[in-house]
This record gives C-alpha cells, sequence and structure tokens, in this order.
C-alpha cells in the first residue's frame, strides 16, 4: 500500500512543465542484473555528431537527469556542442527508471544498475572508455565504482559536491542523524513530492532553509530554485539514507559485503577531479579534499567561491545550474574531459 502511495505521487505532480522539455535527446533503455528497467538519454550534437569524449553524466540522491540537463542551462548541451557523446542515466526508482519497490541501498547501484549501463552506453555509444561525471551521490558512486572494479571502463571523473566521508568538516545531513529512528520504519520518504508542491512558493526566500540547503540563494535565481524543486527530485528509500548514513560512522562508508569503501579509496585508479562549493550546506569542502587526500595519487580539488576567483560562493546545486556556471564551473569539467 505505502508502495502505490509513493507511485501516486511520483505520478501527479502539476508542476512539470517547468522545466521544458529538450527533443534533441535519444532515448535508450538497460536492463539491471535484476531486470529492472532503466532508461537513458543521450544528447549529440547534429553538427559535429560525437567527435570527442563519451561523458555520463549521473545524477545524485533522489534526483534525476534534469540538473544536467535543464533546456536554458544544460551542462550535457554544453559538452555535446563541443562534440562529447553524452548519456544521461537515470538510476532506479529515479526519473523514468522503473521501480519495484523501495528497498535499495549502495549496493543495487553498484552491482546491477552502473554494469549495465555502462554496458548500454560501450554498446551503442561504440566506445571503449567512459569520462563519468557525477553530482552528490553520483559522485560517490564513481569513487565506489572504482575502488570495487579497478579495471572498469572510466578514462576519468570528475565528482562535483562529493566525499566518502562526510564526518569532515560542516554538513546539513548531520542535523538529521536524530531522526534516523524515526524515519528507520517508513519504507520511503516522498522528498520529490514534498519539495515539488512547496515549489512555487520557493525562490523568494520564504522557504529559506530548505532553499538553502540545496542552492546558496545569491547564485540561483529564483525561477530557477522553482525548477530545481518542482522537477529535480523524487522519493528516497529509507534503506538508501540509512546506508548512507554510515559514512558518519567510524568505520566510513560500506557495502553490503562489510567492505570499507574509504580503505579501498587508493585502488581509484583513474584520474578524479573534485569540484567543491564553497557554501555547499551539504558537503564541505574540508570533506572533499579528506577524500581526495585518500584516494592520493591523480586526484585534484577546485574550489568555486567568492574566494577562489569566481564571482560568488557556490552551493551544492550551483555547481551545475548556478548563475555563472557556464563560465566558472563547466569549463573545469571541459578541461579535465580534453576539451
Amino acid at each position: 500500500m505505502i508502495h502505490r502511495i509513493h507511485r501516486i505521487l511520483e505520478a501527479s505532480r502539476p508542476w512539470r512543465t517547468l522545466a521544458g522539455s529538450d527533443a534533441r535527446a535519444l532515448h535508450y533503455k538497460a536492463y539491471a542484473a535484476d531486470g529492472v528497467e532503466l532508461h537513458l538519454r543521450r544528447v549529440r550534437s547534429p553538427r559535429l555528431g560525437s567527435k570527442g569524449p563519451t561523458v555520463m553524466l549521473l545524477h545524485g540522491l533522489g534526483a534525476n537527469h534534469r540538473g544536467f540537463h535543464f533546456p536554458e542551462r544544460s551542462l550535457a548541451r554544453w559538452l555535446a556542442d563541443r562534440g562529447c557523446d553524452v548519456w544521461l542515466p537515470e538510476l532506479r526508482g529515479h526519473g523514468r527508471s522503473a521501480v519495484d519497490s523501495y528497498d535499495w541501498c549502495l549496493d543495487e547501484y553498484l552491482e546491477m544498475d552502473l554494469p549495465a549501463i555502462l554496458a548500454a552506453i560501450q554498446k551503442y555509444g561504440a566506445t571503449d572508455e567512459i569520462f563519468w561525471v557525477g553530482h552528490s551521490m553520483g559522485g560517490i558512486l564513481l569513487m565506489c565504482y572504482g575502488a570495487l572494479r579497478p579495471e572498469a571502463p572510466i578514462a576519468g571523473g570528475v565528482a562535483v559536491a562529493s566525499a566518502l566521508d562526510y564526518g569532515v568538516g560542516e554538513t546539513g545531513f548531520a542535523d538529521l542523524l536524530p531522526l534516523r529512528r524515526l524515519l528507520e520504519p517508513l519504507v520511503a520518504i516522498p522528498y520529490g513530492s514534498l519539495v515539488h508542491l512547496l515549489a512555487p512558493v520557493m525562490g523568494g526566500g520564504k522557504l529559506a532553509m530548505l532553499e538553502n540547503f540545496n542552492v546558496w540563494p545569491s547564485n540561483v535565481e529564483p525561477r530557477m530554485v522553482k525548477k530545481l524543486h518542482a522537477c529535480c527530485f523524487h522519493s528516497i528509500p529509507t534503506s538508501l539514507l540509512v546506508h548512507l548514513a554510515s559514512t558518519f560512522e567510524p568505520e566510513g562508508l560500506c557495502v553490503c559485503s562489510g567492505t570499507r569503501i574509504c580503505d579501498e579509496a587508493p585502488k581509484v585508479s583513474f584520474p578524479l577531479r573534485f569540484i567543491a562549493g564553497s557554501r555547499d550546506a551539504q558537503v564541505a569542502v574540508e570533506a572533499i579534499e579528506h577524500s581526495a587526500d585518500m584516494i592520493g595519487d591523480n586526484t585534484e580539488v577546485v574550489v568555486c567561491g567568492a574566494d577562489h576567483g569566481c564571482v560568488d560562493h557556490y552551493g551544492h546545486w550551483d555547481l551545475l545550474i548556478g548563475r555563472r556556471a557556464r563560465q566558472e564551473v563547466w569549463p573545469k569539467i571541459g578541461d579535465f574531459i580534453g576539451l
């Protein structure tokens, strides 16, 4: 019954049109190891084709592809216009990808979804290696996948607003830890439906605590704040939240086998660039720097903010959709993948 309620909430969203659509995206399907249907979008330039590198843009926790592909502010299109073959997969329960029950954690992503997604990109894109750009949890999965599968076909990675240890520095997630026992009996948190319904009144500071968790207010226009919350989020399984909360525990983030990701981090073999927001309320610059130190070789941290050569500070989502992300952040991704 609870599962059905979540599906109804996901389907009945009156503000979907806020984000518009982009006809340039082609649609593909892949199937996870347990049969779950996964959705992928592909963005290429009709003029340039795909002469450049293949790039996968992976969303974060409870999010979907739109953070990378707003019609008016699309990192995906920006990369495609420079010759990249751009892929935007959606993990199970996100966007158009299927969900049977809200009971998964990181292991399902790492063992079932991502191998199928990478194989599909290799098959349809006819490429040997893929540049992986992950935002938030998408960057965490990048590091986990690289640590657990050093042989993976990853040419390089960009982790945007991502860290392996959230116990370093300040984070708004720490304020939610006391609620863990209250949340555990629930199947899922209808975060996407909640912020979707609130979206029309967001962007003006009326819900500053909620808004500022995702953006630095002066760096994202009110209309973009509305669009972000109206279209980019979904329900989040409580099992996944509990799994991610292990980043605050002494042993750190673990997969279900008990393997500690922080111990395995030095096995990441591809070059990795971290991009941090100077005022990110979710992950501190110190946490990102600590993650880079754990991985060691072939890593670098780039901080975006008013004290680091940018016009304004950056929050968690500003790095993708901020007022000046096109000029100040996206080139740092393009430069890394060789554009």
